[in-house]
């Protein structure tokens, strides 16, 4: 990534039937940042993320990242986004070291 925003959201709305999870979220990352999401169960923190890595489309708004569209990032892309949950159940008794290369076994197939 180079110098600038790493990162821009604009007014980016989701709704899942008539739940409002995200409603005019704007944000802007410069490059080099570290920023986290922070809020209750249900608030939309992993609704946004999925949005800004491609797997989930909004409903309104744009999401960009490493300057290109969300929902066209290519494995290339992906591989620069370094994600950290809170959880993983999924992968509770994994150890550190096998969740690094997560992301490259699955994306490459």
């Amino acid at each position: 990534m180079g110098v600038g925003r790493a990162i821009e959201v604009r007014h980016i709305r989701k709704k899942f039937g008539t739940f409002t999870a995200l409603d005019d979220i704007s944000f802007a990352i410069e490059s080099g940042e570290i920023f986290g999401f922070l809020g209750p169960s249900g608030s939309g923190k992993t609704t946004m993320i999925n949005i800004l890595t491609g797997q989930l489309s909004s409903d309104g708004g744009q999401a960009t990242i490493l300057e290109k569209n969300s929902g066209e990032l290519s494995a290339d892309d992906l591989e620069q986004i370094g994600l950290v949950g809170d959880t993983s159940g999924f992968y509770e008794k994994m150890t550190l070291y096998p969740k690094l290369f997560i992301p490259q076994t699955t994306l490459c197939k």
